[in-house]
């Protein structure tokens, strides 16, 4: 009898102790990322609507991809791969714009960190503030310029420019917490 009241016991301890630790490694995967240093990325926004000269309300949507170096959940990189999918709105022309997003920056293919970022621009030149999810910022600024040439000014001129490419590099503020 004893016996089986010891063995009852051990078996009770073991689901307790597997049951804490499910739920211990179960909280730290729902956990959000954290990064803190420098990225750089090139992406292509799509639009919904294509741009001209006159300012028009417009989503898009964008994949940037790139690398980062810095501090990604307590663990310093280089060069650690980056993807940037995003989803936004703004008030846009080939002149000058505004927009609003919601990004998903996913480190290593595994990491993902959501952010909101605000951007505001003209031409060629834009500046943003990105903000974590949960906490933290960032600046980033936008470049089109390395991309615009006679087919991009013709397609503004015409109110027919469907996308546009850029490069960017972000410094984050604050630590990213998303």
């Amino acid at each position: 009898m004893r016996a089986r009241t010891m063995i009852g016991l051990a078996a009770l301890a073991v689901a307790v102790v597997s049951g804490t630790w499910g739920s211990v490694s179960a909280s730290a995967a729902r956990a959000p990322n954290v990064f803190e240093g420098t990225c750089t990325l090139s992406g292509q926004l799509v639009f919904d609507q294509p741009l001209g000269n006159d300012l028009r309300t417009t989503t898009f949507t964008d994949t940037a991809s790139g690398t980062c170096n810095g501090t990604l959940n307590g663990v310093y990189g280089d060069n650690i791969p980056v993807v940037n999918t995003v989803s936004g709105s703004g008030t846009l022309s080939c002149v000058a714009g505004t927009t609003t997003t919601d990004d998903t920056l996913t480190f290593a293919r595994h990491y993902p960190l959501r952010i909101f970022t605000h951007a505001v621009g003209g031409l060629t030149q834009f500046v943003a503030r990105s903000t974590g999810a949960v906490s933290g910022e960032a600046v980033v600024e936008v470049d089109f310029l390395p991309y615009f040439d006679q087919a991009t000014m013709a397609a503004c001129q015409a109110g027919t420019l469907g996308s546009a490419r850029y490069d960017l590099i972000a410094h984050t503020i604050s630590p990213l917490v998303g």
